[in-house]
């Protein structure tokens, strides 16, 4: 019989071993059986105390759920906290399941995308499980969910076989696809089509009041994951307009799967910042939150030093004018905004979240038609 098949059999009854077990219970040659065991990651899987065991056998299952229709941001994040981030998890293989006959929001698919594009960057086997919500992959597939994932992510009952972004693209004004941000080059223009898309949609749909304001404002966000994300995951960006309590909610997300705003602003503050340095300490619990929230209300905090770093200030005139919340989830921590009578109402932050890479941004606001 193969040594693969021999392994197999025995970390089947016998999970947990390290290589030099095996290969004791085996009666074969160490260096023989690490071969094998790394010569076949797609069944077998190590974990950080080096035992080994089959990546069948080693699933992270993180469900998706909520008591209401919706599976919403905070829905996401309730049940990354209730199970913790499979990117921190040993196991090679991850499940992401959607609760039966649940449909999830913009917002909640931009950050299940974003994790799962970010677990098969980091190796892992992932599936997507809609076997119970058939409509909602339907539904996924038009926003251009389907488009924007891995290739290499399993969906199930299967992945659709065509794009129906791709198909209707342009057809439905509420709702714009996830469309890529790619990496800023002169030789690829682009980004500029995905604030303008989102434009044109809301112009489509309700009309040119406001439009400009959307259009800033994501202009803004989409050339900071341009500038700072450094990652090789591809940011994306979308819009969704649904009705809440007999309003209009048009909710815009913008996500890249890269560093962060503020792993990339401090390695500057020393050097160009000094007194923001020592406002906003690295030693100090809340001080990335913190810091978040004085770039978004005072220009010029910027990596590349003084004189740039107008972007999320300018955000945040927008968001007063439309009376907006917006939300920033970085790899461990979130905040939120809310402005009211055109100024900055409150803010509030979330610490020790599960992890999730990169920055995610929920901008909202209603329109009372």
């Amino acid at each position: 019989m193969p040594i693969r098949k021999r392994i197999a059999q025995l970390l089947k009854g016998n999970p947990g071993l390290k290589a030099r077990d095996i290969a004791k219970a085996l009666e074969c040659d160490r260096k023989e059986v690490t071969k094998c065991l790394y010569d076949h990651l797609d069944v077998f899987v190590q974990d950080d105390n080096f035992v080994w065991q089959l990546k069948k056998d080693a699933s992270f299952v993180l469900e998706f759920t909520s008591t209401g229709t919706w599976i919403t941001q905070e829905h996401f994040e309730k049940s990354l906290l209730k199970s913790g981030s499979p990117l921190d998890a040993i196991h090679g293989h991850v499940v992401l399941k959607i609760q039966k006959e649940r449909k999830v929001l913009l917002c909640a698919a931009a950050r299940i995308l974003a994790l799962a594009n970010q677990l098969i960057f980091s190796k892992k086997t992932v599936e997507i499980d809609f076997t119970e919500n058939k409509s909602t992959l339907s539904y996924l597939n038009r926003s251009g969910f389907i488009d924007r994932l891995d290739r290499a992510v399993k969906v199930l009952p299967r992945r659709p076989p065509t794009s129906a972004a791709q198909q209707y693209k342009a057809n439905n004004a509420g709702l714009v696809e996830l469309l890529e941000i790619k990496p800023s080059s002169s030789d690829n223009p682009a980004n500029e089509s995905v604030p303008e898309s989102i434009k044109h949609s809301f112009v489509e749909a309700f009309g040119v009041q406001h439009a400009n304001k959307l259009f800033t404002l994501v202009s803004e966000f989409v050339g900071n994951v341009e500038e700072h994300s450094d990652t090789q995951i591809p940011g994306f960006a979308g819009l969704q307009s649904y009705r809440r309590n007999g309003s209009t909610c048009l909710v815009a997300v913008i996500s890249d799967s890269g560093k962060g705003i503020c792993a990339t602003l401090r390695p500057a503050l020393d050097v160009h910042f000094p007194e923001i340095a020592n406002q906003f300490p690295g030693s100090q619990k809340n001080s990335d939150p913190m810091l978040i929230i004085h770039a978004m209300r005072y220009r010029g905090l910027s990596r590349l030093g003084k004189g740039r770093g107008a972007g999320l200030n300018a955000s945040q005139y927008q968001a007063e004018k439309l009376n907006a919340t917006i939300k920033i989830r970085q790899q461990n921590f979130s905040v939120a905004l809310t402005f009211k009578n055109q100024g900055l109402h409150g803010h509030e932050w979330s610490l020790d979240l599960p992890k999730l890479s990169g920055t995610h941004i929920v901008f909202e606001f209603t329109l009372d038609i």
